[in-house]
């Protein structure tokens, strides 16, 4: 098996990983489901990452996976705060109060960048723009 298997075979687990990652979020599955889909895209994530100069086209289908996630990462790093402030200033004035909490998770803009990184790596591999 070469590299260049090895990484596609990757980005198919990595995806799956993500899918029961999102599936979990039903409620109808435990929790672990959750956990073990994220440790699987990550693996996978790093697996592709040793084996992703293979040749030209899995170094393109890299750049282009890791170009989303970055862009995803910085647009949700600079957005996210200020949604959240002006969520809790919006609650704040109508509540009453001045209770100043984290409403959306850090996790998100991290799971959003793997996520990405999927999206950017199929929408190449399928499309191949």
């Amino acid at each position: 098996m070469n590299k260049a298997n090895i990484f596609m075979g990757a980005g198919w687990v990595g995806l799956a990983g993500i899918g029961g990652f999102l599936i979990s979020a039903l409620d109808v599955i435990p929790a672990w489901v959750a956990i073990a889909g994220g440790l699987i895209a990550v693996a996978a994530c790093w697996t592709m990452l040793f084996t992703r100069n293979a040749d030209e086209y899995t170094r393109g289908l890299w750049t282009s996976g890791a170009s989303t996630a970055f862009a995803i990462m910085l647009i949700l790093f600079l957005t996210v705060p200020f949604f959240e402030g002006v969520y809790d200033g919006f609650n704040d004035a109508h509540n009453g109060t001045d209770a100043a909490e984290r409403d959306i998770p850090a996790i998100l803009t991290i799971a959003s960048a793997i996520a990405g990184f999927y999206i950017g790596l199929f929408w190449k591999r399928l499309f191949g723009t």
